[in-house]
């Protein structure tokens, strides 16, 4: 592997990290924007459905079906991929926008990497310039998106925030677990585009995703599309 796939994989753990599973990492290569997979490789992407997850015997019994990313985006984006030491896909860089509005719209992060413009000879240099949400795109926004943050504290009070990027609009309130149903009359007066939550990690981790899971049931949000 060259020192630019090393880059590129080394920050893709990293962004994995920071900004969840439902990333997609875009490297300039001239003038394309390219995305890698190393075949063979356990994607960190899980694609599954909500009816596995509301069974949960099912859940635990046997690992879920992975997709690549780079397969769900070739297929939405309608591209080919290449498959050499690595899976490949491309298109222009002046094409960005256009795609970014598809990938964001279907819920997924895009993270992308350009070149850096040194004046000095020898390997390119590159760098993260930019990072795409769904809840943080300011472009050809009809209605204002919001980001949901949920805080499941260990006293069964749950944090609500909903905050605009587009206007800096927020709310913030708690909520007992035993009313978490009343959220949703809230809800359905925003367009929530991003989902963050923060829990704490001590105790079942087994107990807390199935609680996480039937929140989101519960409250309409779980994601149609398998990584968002």
């Amino acid at each position: 592997m060259n020192q630019i796939s090393m880059q590129y994989f080394n920050l893709a753990e990293e962004n994995y990290s920071k900004y969840g599973l439902s990333v997609i990492q875009l490297i300039q290569i001239g003038k394309f924007y390219e995305l890698w997979h190393e075949p063979d490789t356990p994607s960190r992407q899980q694609a599954y459905s909500q009816a596995e997850l509301l069974v949960e015997s099912f859940m635990w019994s046997k690992p879920l079906e992975v997709v690549p990313s780079i397969e769900q985006v070739a297929s939405l984006l309608d591209m080919r991929i290449i498959r050499r030491s690595l899976l490949q896909m491309g298109f222009p860089t002046y094409s960005l926008t256009t795609h970014l509005s598809t990938l964001l719209n279907k819920g997924w992060t895009v993270i992308v990497i350009n070149e850096l413009v040194t004046g000095k000879s020898g390997p390119k240099q590159r760098a993260v310039s930019q990072v795409y949400s769904p809840g943080c795109n300011l472009e050809e926004c009809s209605e204002l998106p919001y980001v949901l943050s949920i805080y499941f504290s260990q006293d069964n009070l749950l944090g609500i925030t909903l905050f605009s990027a587009m206007n800096g609009h927020s709310i913030m309130f708690p909520v007992s677990w035993m009313d978490r149903d009343k959220v949703v009359r809230l809800l359905i007066n925003y367009r929530i585009r991003e989902i963050v939550i923060w829990a704490n990690s001590d105790g079942d981790s087994e107990i807390l995703i199935n609680k996480i899971y039937n929140l989101l049931i519960g409250w309409n949000l779980f994601p149609s599309e398998p990584n968002v």
